[in-house]
């Protein structure tokens, strides 16, 4: 065994004696137990994406089937967001969640979802995503990579925070902009007019707070969670990126499904993805509504979205092998409403 597959069957070994296994479905007298599925994510157990979603997936499912179950191992107990698509590929996990920056590594038009300004808002995005344009981007991954993309969730509009008003690009000349190290957002951070610093999220609090890096960009509930408002004074609504997530399962374990099990599971997935929309959005609201109110930022909305939009669209429309998808949504974009 390979000691990437040591340290896997460890971390797996470890997050089984901290989590256990739970098996929501059937009567425990029975003999016949459901199939165990696992899933596992990188997101923190108060952020939207479990809170509102994975944390429900097994008892969502058991309504469905008592033939099926999913164990769910949220804030990379698992590992990394590499990691975790590796596994998958593997065989050792069923199910993951990642976002379009990562699945771009292994197939890189699926990274226009991350391109600064692609869409306008996060109803558009999930247009996008589901639209003929990305269905043979999907279909590429599955016959690649033997992954089967379920849904793709809502993971919020990405605004730059800051300790000075950040309103035009100038404003970012020089700014040391933490991005995630995924090449889609370096570049997205680049766009915008700033220096891109991939810093891992685990540190980017203690980047903040002793000024290493000059801001972050994230959704305001991820803000919140992180407690990035407490080191930063400004939340500057840039909506640059309208973020989205994956749900992968593993196309050998979807094969093995029969057609109930593939129906609850699909279904639960679709209609928690809706609790993860409408949750994010309730969320943003309230905190900047809160954070406007208390004083704990100052919210600066009168962000020139247009100065962003053309250079974003510039440095985007050729170099990169979304470019020309990237460039036909922009183009649809700006006949309707600009974000």
């Amino acid at each position: 065994m390979s000691t990437t597959s040591l340290k896997n069957a460890w971390i797996y070994t470890l997050a089984l004696s901290v989590v256990g296994l739970s098996s929501g479905c059937g009567d425990p007298q029975v003999a016949e137990k459901p199939l165990m599925l696992r899933m596992a994510h990188v997101y923190e157990v108060n952020s939207p994406t479990h809170a509102y979603g994975t944390k429900f997936l097994s008892e969502r499912i058991c309504s469905k089937t008592s033939d099926l179950d999913v164990t769910v191992y949220p804030a990379s107990q698992l590992g990394s967001e590499s990691e975790l698509l590796e596994q998958l590929v593997a065989g050792e996990l069923d199910l993951v969640i990642t976002g379009p920056s990562f699945l771009a590594m292994w197939h890189p038009p699926i990274g226009v979802l991350d391109a600064a300004y692609s869409s306008r808002d996060l109803d558009h995005m999930l247009e996008i995503a589901g639209s003929e344009e990305m269905a043979p981007e999907w279909d590429a991954l599955r016959s690649k990579y033997e992954v089967r993309v379920l849904d793709t969730w809502a993971y919020g509009s990405r605004h730059v925070t800051s300790n000075v008003p950040i309103r035009h690009p100038d404003d970012l000349k020089g700014f040391r902009l933490r991005s995630p190290g995924a090449r889609i957002f370096q570049a997205s951070a680049e766009a915008l007019g700033a220096s891109p610093m991939p810093i891992a999220f685990s540190e980017v609090y203690l980047a903040l707070q002793q000024g290493i890096a000059d801001g972050q960009e994230n959704p305001v509930p991820v803000i919140q969670s992180m407690g990035f408002q407490e080191v930063q004074k400004c939340l500057n609504l840039t909506g640059h990126i309208q973020s989205s997530l994956q749900i992968l399962v593993n196309e050998r374990v979807w094969k093995k499904l029969d057609a109930q099990q593939k129906q609850a599971l699909q279904e639960s997935i679709e209609e928690l993805g809706g609790a993860v929309y409408e949750g994010l959005v309730a969320d943003e609201k309230k905190l900047i509504e809160q954070w406007r109110s208390d004083g704990t930022m100052a919210i600066i909305e009168d962000v020139d979205m247009s100065a962003f939009q053309k250079r974003c669209r510039e440095y985007f429309s050729e170099g990169f092998e979304f470019s020309e998808v990237y460039n036909r949504i922009t183009e649809e974009t700006a006949e309707g409403n600009s974000p």
